[in-house]
């Protein structure tokens, strides 16, 4: 509808087509229906409303009964008006919703922090990453629309399965270390001491103040605080996924690597006394054992004796 149309009564319209207008009044319905093309249309159609219900001029004629009647014709003309006014409000109400959707999905809701606690778990980020936190993890995840990066922050250990997304990179940043990646799986682990990560596929670029590296598949790096220079290295099995996949998969792997996660297992305190112990390589995969079968492989394998005391077990 025209923006300069401009609303009449219809019972002022009525009276004006049933001759029952003053002067003045029919003045002011021909001034009105002139000032614009919607508004004699609509002048129009009632004259053809009223000529269909039959209504006759007629000095004698109730007024208040021929309004009746027109109003009834009227009726659904109006609830066409009322119709589009609906849609419209419909719309607008729409379009409020949808902005405000858009404002929190990236301002609030790509915002999460989590906390393992005592168990290891499994958190869908915002864009549709993966986080596998290992005990007593912290994460914090930051994206969005508004965002450059997708920026978490982590204490503890984590393993994560990064959505692709090239205009988008995904940053973690623990102790002074930080992570940057696309699309890939990885593993980040901090002590307090080092970060240790480790990268499953894809390509993974670690720096810290001082230096950077890239890491492609099966490699890893363990940065420490200040370190001068990042050297990477080849990682032997997947020993890094022992907290959420529950195996052990050793191939090549040193003795002292698979010692280490021992005791972060089973919170066990083994010791290789014999230094030349260390670098021995292992190839198998532990599963439902237990700590003490494990340790009789490890015997069993390399000739070597376990000794149990109280709060520690020797390798000797």
């Amino acid at each position: 509808m025209d923006k300069n149309y401009t609303y009449i009564n219809d019972d002022l319209l009525a009276k004006y087509l049933l001759g029952e207008a003053t002067v003045p009044e029919s003045e002011q319905v021909e001034v009105w229906a002139a000032s614009n093309p919607d508004h004699l249309k609509q002048l129009e159609d009632f004259r053809t409303i009223l000529e269909k219900s039959k209504l006759q001029i007629d000095p004698e004629i109730d007024e208040h009964q021929a309004l009746k009647r027109l109003n009834i014709r009227l009726q659904h003309e109006k609830k066409t008006f009322h119709y589009k006014s609906v849609l419209r409000w419909v719309a607008i109400v729409a379009i409020v919703l949808s902005t405000g959707l858009f404002f929190y999905s990236n301002l609030i809701g790509n915002k999460i922090k989590v906390n393992s606690g005592k168990n290891t778990l499994t958190q869908t980020l915002p864009d549709g990453s993966t986080a596998i936190l290992n005990k007593q993890s912290e994460l914090s995840f930051v994206g969005g629309f508004f965002n450059k990066t997708r920026d978490v922050k982590l204490k503890g250990e984590a393993f994560f399965k990064v959505s692709a997304n090239k205009s988008k990179p995904f940053i973690i940043s623990v102790n002074d270390v930080r992570v940057t990646v696309v699309g890939t799986a990885f593993n980040v682990k901090s002590d307090g001491v080092a970060v240790v990560v480790v990268v499953e596929s894809g390509i993974v670029k670690v720096n810290n103040r001082n230096d950077s590296v890239r890491l492609t598949a099966g490699e890893k790096v363990e940065v420490s605080q200040n370190q001068p220079h990042l050297f990477k290295g080849e990682n032997q099995g997947k020993l890094y996924n022992y907290y959420y996949s529950n195996e052990l998969v050793c191939d090549g792997t040193p003795l002292s690597d698979l010692v280490t996660v021992l005791n972060e297992k089973f919170k066990s305190n083994i010791v290789i006394v014999n230094p030349a112990l260390k670098l021995l390589p292992i190839s198998t995969t532990f599963k439902n054992e237990s700590l003490k079968e494990i340790l009789t492989i490890i015997a069993e394998t390399f000739k070597i004796k376990i000794e149990y005391g109280q709060d520690i077990i020797k390798l000797k």
